[in-house]
Protein backbone atom coordinates (compact mmCIF):
# COMPACT_ATOMS: atom_id res chain seq x y z
CA UNK A 1 0.00 0.00 0.00
CA UNK A 2 2.86 2.37 0.68
CA UNK A 3 3.90 2.50 -2.98
CA UNK A 4 0.32 3.10 -4.10
CA UNK A 5 -0.15 5.94 -1.65
CA UNK A 6 2.91 7.74 -2.99
CA UNK A 7 1.63 7.96 -6.55
CA UNK A 8 -0.95 10.75 -6.08
CA UNK A 9 1.60 12.80 -4.19
CA UNK A 10 4.09 12.42 -7.03
CA UNK A 11 1.42 13.36 -9.56
CA UNK A 12 0.46 16.51 -7.71
CA UNK A 13 4.11 17.50 -7.32
CA UNK A 14 4.77 17.03 -11.02
CA UNK A 15 1.72 19.05 -12.05
CA UNK A 16 2.83 22.02 -9.98
CA UNK A 17 6.58 22.22 -10.31
CA UNK A 18 8.18 20.98 -13.56
CA UNK A 19 8.65 24.31 -15.35
CA UNK A 20 10.23 26.02 -12.35
CA UNK A 21 12.42 23.05 -11.48
CA UNK A 22 13.58 22.69 -15.09
CA UNK A 23 14.40 26.40 -15.27
CA UNK A 24 16.62 26.65 -12.21
CA UNK A 25 18.14 23.20 -12.83
CA UNK A 26 19.12 24.25 -16.36
CA UNK A 27 20.39 27.60 -15.05
CA UNK A 28 22.60 25.82 -12.51
CA UNK A 29 23.87 23.47 -15.22
CA UNK A 30 24.87 26.49 -17.35
CA UNK A 31 26.73 28.12 -14.43
CA UNK A 32 28.60 24.91 -13.59
CA UNK A 33 29.44 24.40 -17.28
CA UNK A 34 30.99 27.87 -17.56
CA UNK A 35 32.88 27.41 -14.28
CA UNK A 36 34.22 24.01 -15.42
CA UNK A 37 35.53 25.54 -18.63
CA UNK A 38 37.08 28.55 -16.87
CA UNK A 39 38.73 27.02 -13.79
CA UNK A 40 41.03 24.05 -13.51
CA UNK A 41 44.55 22.94 -12.69
CA UNK A 42 45.86 26.02 -14.51
CA UNK A 43 44.48 29.30 -13.14
CA UNK A 44 44.70 31.35 -16.36
CA UNK A 45 43.88 29.13 -19.30
CA UNK A 46 44.13 30.19 -22.92
CA UNK A 47 41.38 29.53 -25.43
CA UNK A 48 43.45 26.77 -27.01
CA UNK A 49 43.80 25.00 -23.65
CA UNK A 50 40.06 25.26 -23.04
CA UNK A 51 39.17 23.83 -26.44
CA UNK A 52 41.80 21.06 -26.45
CA UNK A 53 41.67 19.87 -22.83
CA UNK A 54 38.78 21.27 -20.82
CA UNK A 55 36.00 21.10 -23.41
CA UNK A 56 36.45 17.33 -24.05
CA UNK A 57 36.62 16.77 -20.30
CA UNK A 58 33.42 18.72 -19.69
CA UNK A 59 31.61 16.86 -22.47
CA UNK A 60 32.73 13.52 -21.02
CA UNK A 61 31.64 14.56 -17.51
CA UNK A 62 28.20 15.41 -18.93
CA UNK A 63 27.95 12.04 -20.66
CA UNK A 64 29.07 9.96 -17.69
CA UNK A 65 27.06 11.89 -15.10
CA UNK A 66 23.93 11.74 -17.25
CA UNK A 67 24.29 8.02 -17.89
CA UNK A 68 24.95 7.06 -14.27
CA UNK A 69 22.05 9.09 -12.89
CA UNK A 70 19.48 7.84 -15.42
CA UNK A 71 20.64 4.24 -15.01
CA UNK A 72 20.41 4.55 -11.24
CA UNK A 73 16.85 5.89 -11.42
CA UNK A 74 15.53 3.12 -13.67
CA UNK A 75 17.32 0.33 -11.79
CA UNK A 76 15.89 1.56 -8.49
CA UNK A 77 12.40 1.38 -10.03
CA UNK A 78 13.04 -2.01 -11.62
CA UNK A 79 14.19 -3.64 -8.39
CA UNK A 80 11.95 -1.56 -6.07
CA UNK A 81 15.08 -0.98 -4.00
CA UNK A 82 16.41 2.50 -3.17
CA UNK A 83 19.93 1.13 -2.71
CA UNK A 84 20.28 0.02 -6.34
CA UNK A 85 22.61 1.96 -8.55
CA UNK A 86 24.46 1.16 -11.78
CA UNK A 87 27.18 -0.69 -9.86
CA UNK A 88 25.02 -2.83 -7.59
CA UNK A 89 24.30 -5.25 -10.42
CA UNK A 90 28.03 -5.78 -11.02
CA UNK A 91 27.86 -4.71 -14.67
CA UNK A 92 30.38 -1.94 -14.03
CA UNK A 93 32.82 -4.46 -12.58
CA UNK A 94 32.42 -6.58 -15.68
CA UNK A 95 32.99 -3.52 -17.85
CA UNK A 96 36.12 -2.58 -15.90
CA UNK A 97 37.38 -6.16 -16.04
CA UNK A 98 36.94 -6.30 -19.81
CA UNK A 99 38.73 -3.00 -20.28
CA UNK A 100 41.66 -3.93 -18.01
CA UNK A 101 42.19 -7.37 -19.55
CA UNK A 102 41.85 -6.07 -23.10
CA UNK A 103 44.32 -3.24 -22.53
CA UNK A 104 46.79 -5.50 -20.70
CA UNK A 105 47.06 -8.24 -23.31
CA UNK A 106 46.64 -6.01 -26.36
CA UNK A 107 43.16 -7.04 -27.48
CA UNK A 108 41.73 -3.54 -27.58
CA UNK A 109 42.88 -2.97 -31.17
CA UNK A 110 40.60 -5.82 -32.28
CA UNK A 111 37.47 -4.26 -30.77
CA UNK A 112 37.78 -0.54 -31.49
CA UNK A 113 39.75 0.53 -28.43
CA UNK A 114 39.17 0.17 -24.71
CA UNK A 115 35.44 0.86 -25.16
CA UNK A 116 35.13 -2.32 -27.21
CA UNK A 117 36.54 -4.69 -24.61
CA UNK A 118 34.67 -2.77 -21.92
CA UNK A 119 31.45 -3.44 -23.83
CA UNK A 120 32.29 -7.13 -24.03
CA UNK A 121 32.87 -7.37 -20.28
CA UNK A 122 29.65 -5.51 -19.48
CA UNK A 123 27.59 -7.58 -21.91
CA UNK A 124 29.06 -10.81 -20.54
CA UNK A 125 28.03 -9.95 -16.99
CA UNK A 126 24.64 -8.68 -18.20
CA UNK A 127 24.06 -11.94 -20.07
CA UNK A 128 24.85 -13.93 -16.93
CA UNK A 129 22.40 -11.80 -14.96
CA UNK A 130 19.72 -12.22 -17.60
CA UNK A 131 20.17 -16.00 -17.59
CA UNK A 132 19.89 -16.04 -13.80
CA UNK A 133 16.73 -13.93 -13.96
CA UNK A 134 15.12 -16.49 -16.30
CA UNK A 135 15.93 -19.39 -13.98
CA UNK A 136 15.00 -17.71 -10.70
CA UNK A 137 11.55 -17.66 -9.11
CA UNK A 138 12.00 -14.47 -7.11
CA UNK A 139 13.61 -12.57 -9.97
CA UNK A 140 14.22 -9.21 -8.32
CA UNK A 141 15.89 -10.45 -5.13
CA UNK A 142 17.87 -13.18 -6.88
CA UNK A 143 19.06 -10.87 -9.64
CA UNK A 144 20.13 -8.21 -7.14
CA UNK A 145 22.07 -10.70 -5.01
CA UNK A 146 23.66 -12.20 -8.12
CA UNK A 147 24.69 -8.72 -9.23
CA UNK A 148 26.36 -8.01 -5.91
CA UNK A 149 28.29 -11.29 -6.09
CA UNK A 150 29.33 -10.60 -9.68
CA UNK A 151 30.50 -7.17 -8.58
CA UNK A 152 32.72 -8.72 -5.94
CA UNK A 153 34.02 -11.24 -8.45
CA UNK A 154 34.79 -8.60 -11.08
CA UNK A 155 36.54 -6.32 -8.60
CA UNK A 156 38.63 -9.22 -7.26
CA UNK A 157 39.68 -10.28 -10.76
CA UNK A 158 40.61 -6.69 -11.65
CA UNK A 159 42.75 -6.51 -8.48
CA UNK A 160 44.48 -9.80 -9.34
CA UNK A 161 45.18 -8.56 -12.85
CA UNK A 162 46.60 -5.29 -11.52
CA UNK A 163 48.91 -7.12 -9.10
CA UNK A 164 50.35 -9.07 -12.03
CA UNK A 165 50.86 -5.92 -14.11
CA UNK A 166 53.87 -3.64 -14.26
CA UNK A 167 54.06 -0.88 -11.67
CA UNK A 168 53.40 1.96 -14.12
CA UNK A 169 50.53 0.12 -15.77
CA UNK A 170 48.99 -0.79 -12.43
CA UNK A 171 49.19 2.81 -11.25
CA UNK A 172 47.41 4.03 -14.37
CA UNK A 173 44.73 1.36 -13.96
CA UNK A 174 44.25 2.32 -10.31
CA UNK A 175 43.67 5.97 -11.21
CA UNK A 176 41.22 4.97 -13.94
CA UNK A 177 39.34 2.60 -11.62
CA UNK A 178 38.80 5.41 -9.09
CA UNK A 179 37.38 7.61 -11.83
CA UNK A 180 39.50 9.60 -14.25
CA UNK A 181 38.31 12.11 -16.85
CA UNK A 182 41.76 13.53 -17.62
CA UNK A 183 42.24 11.30 -20.67
CA UNK A 184 39.22 12.72 -22.47
CA UNK A 185 39.66 13.52 -26.16
CA UNK A 186 37.16 15.50 -28.20
CA UNK A 187 36.17 12.73 -30.62
CA UNK A 188 35.80 10.14 -27.88
CA UNK A 189 33.89 12.54 -25.62
CA UNK A 190 31.44 13.42 -28.41
CA UNK A 191 30.92 9.74 -29.23
CA UNK A 192 30.31 8.93 -25.57
CA UNK A 193 27.90 11.86 -25.16
CA UNK A 194 25.88 10.99 -28.25
CA UNK A 195 25.75 7.30 -27.33
CA UNK A 196 24.64 7.97 -23.76
CA UNK A 197 21.99 10.48 -24.92
CA UNK A 198 20.54 7.99 -27.38
CA UNK A 199 20.42 5.21 -24.76
CA UNK A 200 18.92 7.53 -22.13
CA UNK A 201 16.19 8.52 -24.60
CA UNK A 202 15.51 4.82 -25.15
CA UNK A 203 15.11 4.33 -21.39
CA UNK A 204 12.92 7.44 -21.14
CA UNK A 205 10.58 5.97 -23.77
CA UNK A 206 9.82 3.18 -21.25
CA UNK A 207 8.45 5.62 -18.66
CA UNK A 208 4.91 4.18 -18.64
CA UNK A 209 6.13 0.70 -17.80
CA UNK A 210 8.51 2.05 -15.16
CA UNK A 211 5.65 3.99 -13.58
CA UNK A 212 3.63 0.78 -13.51
CA UNK A 213 6.39 -0.93 -11.55
CA UNK A 214 5.87 1.61 -8.76
CA UNK A 215 2.71 -0.37 -7.96
CA UNK A 216 4.56 -3.68 -7.88
CA UNK A 217 5.05 -6.35 -10.53
CA UNK A 218 1.64 -8.00 -10.13
CA UNK A 219 -0.26 -4.72 -10.40
CA UNK A 220 1.91 -3.62 -13.31
CA UNK A 221 1.14 -6.86 -15.14
CA UNK A 222 -2.57 -6.35 -14.48
CA UNK A 223 -2.26 -2.90 -16.09
CA UNK A 224 -0.81 -4.48 -19.23
CA UNK A 225 2.90 -3.95 -18.61
CA UNK A 226 5.12 -6.68 -20.05
CA UNK A 227 7.27 -6.96 -16.93
CA UNK A 228 9.69 -9.55 -18.33
CA UNK A 229 10.17 -7.60 -21.53
CA UNK A 230 10.60 -4.37 -19.61
CA UNK A 231 13.18 -5.96 -17.32
CA UNK A 232 15.09 -7.27 -20.33
CA UNK A 233 15.13 -3.88 -22.04
CA UNK A 234 16.18 -1.99 -18.90
CA UNK A 235 19.01 -4.41 -18.14
CA UNK A 236 20.40 -4.32 -21.68
CA UNK A 237 20.12 -0.54 -22.10
CA UNK A 238 21.54 0.16 -18.65
CA UNK A 239 24.46 -2.21 -19.22
CA UNK A 240 25.31 -0.44 -22.46
CA UNK A 241 25.18 2.95 -20.74
CA UNK A 242 27.37 1.72 -17.89
CA UNK A 243 29.86 0.25 -20.35
CA UNK A 244 30.15 3.61 -22.10
CA UNK A 245 30.54 5.43 -18.79
CA UNK A 246 33.17 3.05 -17.41
CA UNK A 247 35.18 2.94 -20.63
CA UNK A 248 35.12 6.73 -20.82
CA UNK A 249 35.62 7.76 -17.19
CA UNK A 250 36.42 4.70 -15.10
CA UNK A 251 34.48 3.52 -12.07
CA UNK A 252 32.62 6.47 -10.51
CA UNK A 253 30.24 5.79 -7.65
CA UNK A 254 27.43 7.57 -5.81
CA UNK A 255 26.19 9.64 -8.77
CA UNK A 256 23.72 6.92 -9.76
CA UNK A 257 22.68 6.44 -6.15
CA UNK A 258 22.37 9.97 -4.77
CA UNK A 259 21.11 12.01 -7.74
CA UNK A 260 17.84 10.05 -8.27
CA UNK A 261 17.03 10.32 -4.54
CA UNK A 262 17.68 14.06 -4.61
CA UNK A 263 15.54 14.66 -7.70
CA UNK A 264 12.64 12.60 -6.32
CA UNK A 265 12.46 14.94 -3.34
CA UNK A 266 11.48 17.72 -5.76
CA UNK A 267 9.33 16.08 -8.45
CA UNK A 268 8.22 12.69 -7.14
CA UNK A 269 8.74 9.29 -8.70
CA UNK A 270 6.97 9.43 -12.07
CA UNK A 271 9.59 8.85 -14.74
CA UNK A 272 8.37 11.15 -17.51
CA UNK A 273 9.72 14.11 -15.50
CA UNK A 274 12.16 12.26 -13.23
CA UNK A 275 14.50 10.88 -15.90
CA UNK A 276 15.21 14.15 -17.79
CA UNK A 277 15.93 15.91 -14.50
CA UNK A 278 18.17 13.04 -13.37
CA UNK A 279 20.11 13.45 -16.62
CA UNK A 280 20.48 17.19 -16.04
CA UNK A 281 21.46 16.86 -12.39
CA UNK A 282 23.79 13.93 -13.06
CA UNK A 283 25.68 15.97 -15.65
CA UNK A 284 25.82 18.98 -13.31
CA UNK A 285 27.00 16.88 -10.36
CA UNK A 286 29.86 15.22 -12.21
CA UNK A 287 31.00 18.48 -13.83
CA UNK A 288 31.11 20.08 -10.38
CA UNK A 289 32.92 17.10 -8.84
CA UNK A 290 35.49 17.11 -11.64
CA UNK A 291 36.09 20.84 -11.17
CA UNK A 292 36.69 20.24 -7.45
CA UNK A 293 39.04 17.36 -8.28
CA UNK A 294 41.09 19.64 -10.53
CA UNK A 295 41.20 22.67 -8.23
CA UNK A 296 41.54 21.60 -4.58
CA UNK A 297 44.94 19.91 -4.96
CA UNK A 298 46.23 22.10 -7.81
CA UNK A 299 48.52 21.45 -9.73
CA UNK A 300 47.77 17.79 -8.94
CA UNK A 301 44.39 16.14 -9.46
CA UNK A 302 42.22 13.89 -7.35
CA UNK A 303 40.36 11.01 -8.99
CA UNK A 304 36.84 12.27 -9.60
CA UNK A 305 35.40 9.07 -8.09
CA UNK A 306 37.02 9.97 -4.77
CA UNK A 307 35.35 13.39 -4.83
CA UNK A 308 31.91 11.93 -5.61
CA UNK A 309 32.31 9.46 -2.74
CA UNK A 310 33.45 12.14 -0.27
CA UNK A 311 30.48 14.34 -1.19
CA UNK A 312 27.91 11.66 -1.95
CA UNK A 313 28.26 9.48 1.15
CA UNK A 314 27.47 12.17 3.77
CA UNK A 315 24.82 13.71 1.49
CA UNK A 316 23.05 10.38 1.13
CA UNK A 317 23.18 9.80 4.90
CA UNK A 318 21.72 13.27 5.48
CA UNK A 319 18.89 12.62 3.02
CA UNK A 320 18.08 9.30 4.71
CA UNK A 321 18.07 10.81 8.19
CA UNK A 322 16.02 13.84 7.18
CA UNK A 323 13.47 11.63 5.42
CA UNK A 324 13.15 9.42 8.51
CA UNK A 325 12.74 12.47 10.74
CA UNK A 326 9.75 13.62 8.67
CA UNK A 327 8.01 10.23 8.74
Amino acid sequence: MEKIEHLPVASRTISRTPSGVYFWSFSLWCLVLLAALKWGAVADASLDLILEIRLPRVLLANAVGMGLAVSGAVLQALFANPLCDPYTLGISSGSALGAVIGASIGLEWMFGGIAGTSFLGALLFASILYWISIQAENKNVTLLLAGIMLGFLGTSLVTVWMVRSEANGAQGMMTWLFGDLSRARLSGAIFCLLGVKFLCLALWSLWRGLDGLLLGEEQAGALGVDVNGLRRQVIVLSSLIIALCVSGGGVIGFVGLVVPHFVRRWVGSLHFVLLPLCALWGATTLMLADSVARIVTRPYELPVGVVTALIGAPLFLWMMLSKRAHQ
